[in-house]
C-alpha cells in the first residue's frame, strides 16, 4: 500500500493531500482541472518535491521530510505514463520499450509485453508510423516493462478519439490486472472511472473531499443497486407518457422504459453519460454529470 501526506505551495495554490492506495487495486484521482492531481503524481513520482509531509510504499520510506530523506526517483519503483506518450522519436518501439533494461530476462519480458498489449509485429516501427492508440500502449509497456511497484497514469486517453479510448480502457484494464499492480490514475471522465477504477479519491482546490468506490462517489448511498450499468445514450423515442431510452455498454446496448418527464427532468440527449442501476423489478436511471465541478457539487449535495 502506498501512503501519502504531502503539502506544497506554488505561488498562490496549495496542495495538502493525505489519503492510501489500495494494494494491486486501480484508483482513479478525480477532480476538475487545476485541483492538483498532476501535481500529486509528479511529488509521488519524485519529479517535484514536497514541502513538507512523507510518502512511504509499504515499509519503505520514499519521503518524509522530518527525517530528511528523499530517495530520487530513479530510485523509486514508479512507472510513468503522460498524455503525450513521450516516446523517444528516433528509437524503434521495441528499443522505446527496452530503453535503459539490461537483464536479459526483463528485455524477454518486455517483448512479451508487446504481445500482451497487441504490438506483435511492431517492433521495428518508429513512433511516427504508429496511430495514437498503439503509441499510447508503447508508452503504458515501456513503463510496466521495469515492473514497478506503482504505475502512475496522468490522463494517457484523453488525447485520443472515443472508440480508440473505449478499446484501449478494456486493454488497459485488462494488462494492469493480470499483471497486478497497484495503480494511480487521473481522469475527468466519469464512464472511465465506473469501467476502470476499484476505488475514487475526489479532489478540489488541493484538498482530498471525498474517497469510495465510483458507485459511493457519484451515485451516493440513495442508489443501492444489484446491478449498474454505465454507457451512452444513443437513442431516446418518446411520446407524451412513456420514453424509451438505448443505452451502449461495451459493445451491447440495453433500452429501457422510463416516464417522459423523467427524460425531460433528467435533459437526456444522444451522448450523455448515463447509469441504469437495477432494484427488484425497479429501473433506476441516473444521468452522469458531464461537468466536473457539477459533479463535485452534487457529491457535497449527497454528503
Amino acid at each position: 500500500m502506498l501512503k501519502v501526506s504531502i503539502k506544497k505551495t506554488w505561488k498562490e495554490f496549495r496542495l495538502k493531500a493525505d489519503f492510501e492506495i489500495p494494494h494491486e487495486k486501480i484508483t482513479a484521482l478525480f477532480g476538475p482541472s487545476g485541483s492538483g492531481k498532476s501535481s500529486i503524481l509528479r511529488l509521488i513520482s519524485g519529479l517535484e518535491r514536497a514541502d513538507s509531509g512523507m510518502i512511504h510504499k509499504g515499509e519503505e520510506v520514499w519521503y518524509d521530510e522530518s527525517k530528511t530523506i528523499n530517495i530520487p526517483p530513479q530510485r523509486r519503483s514508479v512507472g510513468f505514463v503522460f498524455q503525450d506518450f513521450a516516446l523517444f522519436p528516433h528509437l524503434t518501439v521495441e528499443r522505446n520499450v527496452t530503453y535503459g533494461i539490461k537483464e536479459k530476462k526483463r528485455l524477454k519480458e518486455a517483448k512479451d509485453l508487446l504481445s500482451l498489449a497487441g504490438l506483435s509485429g511492431y517492433e521495428r516501427y518508429y513512433p511516427a508510423q504508429l496511430s495514437g492508440g498503439q503509441k499510447q500502449r508503447v508508452a503504458l509497456i515501456r513503463a510496466l516493462a521495469r515492473r514497478p511497484d506503482i504505475l502512475l497514469l496522468d490522463e494517457p486517453l484523453s488525447a485520443l478519439d472515443w472508440e480508440t479510448r473505449r478499446q484501449l480502457q478494456e486493454d488497459l484494464k485488462r494488462i494492469i490486472k493480470q499483471l497486478q499492480i497497484t495503480t494511480l490514475y487521473v481522469t475527468h471522465d466519469v464512464t472511465e472511472v465506473y469501467k476502470l477504477a476499484d476505488y475514487v479519491i475526489v479532489l478540489e482546490s488541493g484538498k482530498v473531499i471525498k474517497r469510495g468506490t465510483p458507485e459511493e462517489i457519484f451515485m451516493g448511498r440513495r442508489l443501492s443497486t444489484r446491478i449498474q450499468i454505465v454507457g451512452k445514450v444513443v437513442d431516446v423515442e418518446s411520446d407524451s407518457i412513456m420514453a424509451a431510452v438505448t443505452v451502449m455498454h461495451e459493445d451491447q446496448y440495453f433500452k429501457t422504459l422510463i416516464d417522459t418527464e423523467e427524460v425531460r427532468r433528467l435533459n437526456l440527449v444522444i451522448g450523455d453519460d448515463v447509469v441504469i442501476g437495477a432494484k427488484s423489478s425497479d429501473v433506476i436511471l441516473c444521468k452522469v454529470l458531464t461537468e466536473t465541478q457539477d459533479v463535485l457539487n452534487n457529491i457535497q449535495q449527497i454528503a
